[in-house]
């Protein structure tokens, strides 16, 4: 092949060379068809909708669980160090009843 070729030739050697020529399928009609008809087969229902979204709907609900656990306990650790803290206060202001406390201020 010619590497110097100037523009007027190298269009028409592009043009007649490099043309696209899919190659026809004849079952491709067939199959678009079969695949419309499997869908179109598929249970409506709720259990078979389940079913077929076993595996998903049992890691969202997993993961659901673990996020409310890990929140839930993440709260009550802040509720219970808060809750040892007014402990803490209020045995102190019982000790000493002079001492200002953030216990006797509520």
């Amino acid at each position: 092949m010619n590497s110097n070729l100037n523009d007027e030739q190298l269009g028409p050697l592009l043009r007649n060379n490099w043309q696209v020529r899919p190659v026809k399928n004849p079952d491709f009609r067939t199959a678009v068809w079969a695949r419309i008809e499997a869908a179109r087969r598929a249970p409506l229902t709720w259990g078979a909708w389940l079913r077929l979204n076993a595996a998903r709907f049992a890691f969202l609900s997993v993961a659901s669980i673990a996020i409310a656990g890990a929140g839930g306990g993440w709260i009550a650790t802040a509720q219970a160090n808060q809750n040892r803290e007014q402990l803490v206060q209020r045995y102190l202001a019982s000790l000493d009843p002079l001492q200002k406390t953030e216990a006797n201020n509520r």
